[in-house]
């Protein structure tokens, strides 16, 4: 009897050992990000640079791309090249803590309710 809860503890102790590392492992993957719209006549265009941004145009086209270069009149990157004038809105991608934190909290109940219905 007592060597059946020796292997049981040992598979519980090995899959919250794995659960642990997915979850490290998908937190280091997926760092949550948010869209914040920025006011981007007062912004200089150098600011952009290494920024990834959604630019929607006047024409209402969704561009998304790393701002790798700027002018005055143009933000460029990727391949890709929009005219300050065309553009109606700028959205920077920025980390969310609170998303992060929500991401981990919600894995965490979920490793818990797979360990639980392991042993049980």
């Amino acid at each position: 009897m007592a060597q059946a809860m020796d292997v049981m503890n040992h598979k519980i102790e090995v899959t919250m050992k794995n659960l642990t590392m997915i979850l490290l492992i998908s937190l280091m993957l997926s760092g949550c990000t948010s869209l914040n719209e920025v006011k981007f006549d007062s912004t200089p265009t150098s600011n952009y640079i290494g920024k990834d941004i959604k630019i929607t145009t006047t024409s209402d086209e969704i561009i998304e791309f790393k701002v790798e270069s700027t002018t005055d009149s143009t933000l460029s990157g990727e391949g890709k090249s929009v005219k300050m004038d065309n553009i109606k809105k700028i959205e920077i991608k920025e980390f969310s803590v609170i998303k992060s934190i929500s991401l981990s909290s919600g894995l965490y109940i979920l490793g818990a309710a797979i360990i639980a219905v392991i042993v049980l």
